[in-house]
């Protein structure tokens, strides 16, 4: 019963915080620990069962199945990384944006290739018990959003919007590109949903490289799905998810003096960081995602742990910098 209550009791907290506030960071590290406990406990009273059972023998088996669990799922999971680097470089082009995850995998292969083939040499030991802490910090937080994003993404939409924000993410010219054009193929489902009432915000400006204002494009896009002109409200001077929000509510709040509910559209992987900047903007609603390519999802979301951790930098700093401290001490001894 007290092995239940370890995990129990954060989740239940979890639940409550989840309910208060989903847009809040704090809930996908509380989750994650909810998650790490629970599969512990789960574990541990497998084997026990399993010792009372059966046999003594057949339970350290079990054991010794569930402790390679870990190393096999790190392993298939750079594999499936590299893997997913060249996918994106097939279909998306090289980019440094689109080679993220074939680094990752990279990365995580010559630590375990170092790691395992060179154990004797001190000096190198020692660097890579920093590399190595770095990336467990790391992956640690890439498997954490993507979890709690999921979690967060799952929920029905069910109270009505006011206005549906559909935030832009870049043309070919003046088209309109896939990615986007998902974005916006939910949005408009949602304003479907709500029986056409809510009005649509397109938000996004002009880069270098385009022909036209992101803004003009969505919208352009939105009439020729059958949507009035008259239900789009067009924001064109934003250049990234902060303006895209930040100039959005300023459009807002002069046209509605009333207390007024936002759905934010945007990609499932990009939706927990757009709720996280509605809520730090007091911009009250939540944030949707719509479906995306799966080849494309690892490398998206290595930019959004990216992004993420830069919002939180000072957090993120501060326990790296103890961790360098105490890594420090250890190198000297």
């Amino acid at each position: 019963m007290v092995l239940h209550l370890i995990w129990l009791l954060p989740a239940l907290l979890f639940l409550v915080l989840f309910y208060i506030e989903p847009r809040r960071l704090f809930n996908a590290y509380l989750l994650s620990i909810v998650l790490i406990l629970f599969a512990a406990i789960v574990s541990g009273l497998f084997v026990m069962h399993m010792e009372q059972l059966v046999n003594r023998n057949l339970a350290m088996l079990s054991l010794l199945i569930l402790a390679l669990f870990i190393p096999l799922s790190v392993i298939i999971s750079t594999i499936y990384l590299i893997f997913n680097g060249r996918q994106m470089m097939t279909f998306e082009g090289r980019r440094l944006a689109n080679l993220l995850s074939l680094f990752y995998g990279l990365a995580i292969a010559l630590s375990l290739a170092l790691t395992f083939f060179f154990p004797h040499f001190i000096v190198l030991r020692k660097m890579l018990s920093l590399t190595n802490g770095l990336l467990i910090y790391g992956s640690y937080l890439y498997v954490t959003y993507i979890l709690y994003g999921f979690v967060y993404n799952v929920l029905p939409v069910i109270k009505h919007p006011d206005y549906i924000i559909i935030l832009g993410s870049g043309l070919i010219g003046d088209k309109v590109p896939p990615l986007l054009a998902q974005r916006l193929e939910k949005g408009k489902m949602m304003y479907e949903k709500f029986n056409n009432s809510p009005k649509i915000v397109v938000s996004g400006g002009q880069g270098t490289d385009e022909t036209s204002t992101e803004a003009d494009a969505m919208a352009h896009y939105l009439m020729e799905s059958g949507i009035s002109e008259e239900d789009i409200i067009i924001e064109r001077q934003s250049t990234n998810t902060l303006e895209n929000l930040q100039f959005s509510k300023t459009i807002l709040d002069e046209k509605s003096k009333e207390n007024y509910y936002c759905l934010v559209i945007t990609n499932s992987f990009h939706s927990l960081r757009a709720g996280i900047y509605m809520r730090k903007l007091g911009l009250k609603g939540r944030s949707i995602g719509s479906r995306t390519a799966l080849y494309f999802l690892p490398s998206a979301w290595i930019r959004e742990t990216i992004g993420l951790i830069v919002l939180y930098w000072k957090w993120h700093a501060i326990f790296l910098g103890f961790y360098f401290i105490i890594w420090l001490i250890n190198l000297f001894r």
